[in-house]
């Protein structure tokens, strides 16, 4: 059983993709369609910001396997 804090990483790091593919599936072609290209920016920026989390989240979930402590 993971504990706590590393069920969390993988629960987070599971969410923040789901958004991310809300995003490019609809979000941001829907601002487009819309004709709000600021949205759209908003969007694309906000995808950004989440790619760079789950990267952080994926490393220490990685690591912490590599180390033996996922657990």
């Amino acid at each position: 059983m993971l504990s706590s804090c590393n069920y969390d990483k993988t629960k987070l790091l599971a969410k923040i993709s789901k958004l991310m593919g809300f995003i490019d599936k609809h979000a941001v072609k829907d601002a487009e369609k819309d004709g709000h290209p600021l949205c759209g920016e908003e969007y694309k920026e906000l995808k950004q910001d989440l790619e760079r989390h789950a990267e952080k989240l994926r490393a220490a979930i990685e690591g912490l396997s590599r180390e033996g402590k996922y657990n």
